[in-house]
């Protein structure tokens, strides 16, 4: 239950000489067996390859430095000039928010990242990684995984959504423009996006063009934004998931009713087509999304 916020710059200070802040001092390098957790855990660099983290051996975060002596614990290095690091997991507690009564039994390690620099997009940008391990004794064969945004675009009542397609982003912006209310921004609101950097790997030989570059079961092939999906905030079969069918429908691109989403209107019984990704404009010109039938 705690998040690990580190810089690059109090590393590199510490591999140069400098006193260890509190965050490298408790750096989770390794995990504690006594509650079954794993051996190595967050990334660091173990200066005298005995696979344990010790801040006073030298070990230290890994950040890449290209700095010879020692090798990482996993390959996975830290990102960013500013990091933060921590682990998650189904299994705890009660699913208050799904309903579920069972877990996958999923451990999702994550970063929150960001950097200091003079490029506009980057330093006005926040950048997330997910490595997603399996701890259960059952293989999973099928998944679907999904980034849930809640953009709350300042005064939440007149936010729009929409996605670009080819660009893999999902974005929220203002419906007019003056962003009202003692939450909003006031005139010439700001837009909000979200892209899919880089996605899982594809399975191999499954016959699909998972990247939408014209080329089938390539090697290394990622899975790009397969869906773009919305909801209301209401309880209708267009509103706010309420049971664990209504997430997985989601997840899937269909409504909470299992009602596949279809072009035109608000995509919920328009008459359209099957789509994937709602509120494309014209950012689908070879119709990815457009799959009628499924």
């Amino acid at each position: 239950n705690r998040f690990w916020k580190i810089s690059r710059q109090e590393v590199y200070d510490f591999v140069h000489g400098g006193s260890p802040s509190a965050d490298i001092q408790s750096w989770p390098g390794n995990g504690n067996p006594v509650n079954n957790e794993a051996h190595f855990l967050a990334p660091f660099i173990d200066v005298n390859n005995d696979g344990e983290y010790h801040w006073q051996d030298g070990d230290y975060p890994a950040y890449d430095f290209s700095v010879s002596g020692g090798s990482t614990n996993c390959n996975t290095f830290l990102n960013g000039d500013q990091t933060i690091w921590w682990v998650f997991n189904d299994v705890g507690n009660v699913h208050t928010e799904t309903g579920s009564t069972s877990n996958l039994g999923l451990e999702i390690r994550a970063q929150a990242f960001a950097f200091g620099t003079t490029n506009v997009n980057v330093s006005n940008s926040t950048f997330y990684h997910y490595e997603i391990i399996n701890r259960s004794v059952v293989t999973i064969h099928d998944t679907w995984l999904g980034q849930y945004v809640d953009p709350d675009l300042g005064n939440y009542d007149d936010d729009y959504v929409g996605c670009d397609v080819a660009r893999n982003v999902g974005y929220a912006y203002n419906g007019d423009a003056d962003d009202d209310g003692p939450l909003g921004y006031g005139l010439l609101p700001p837009a909000v996006g979200m892209m899919l950097l880089q996605g899982p790997l594809a399975d191999p030989n499954d016959g699909k063009d998972n990247d939408r570059d014209s080329v089938i079961d390539e090697a290394g092939e990622e899975i790009k934004m397969s869906r773009f999906v919305y909801y209301n905030n209401n309880l209708s079969n267009t509103g706010n998931p309420l049971t664990a069918i209504h997430f997985y429908n989601y997840l899937r691109g269909l409504w909470k009713d299992g009602a596949p989403m279809l072009y035109g209107g608000t995509g919920y019984q328009s008459g359209g087509d099957s789509c994937f990704f709602m509120f494309p404009g014209e950012s689908d010109p070879y119709g990815w999304g457009g799959l009628p039938g499924l």
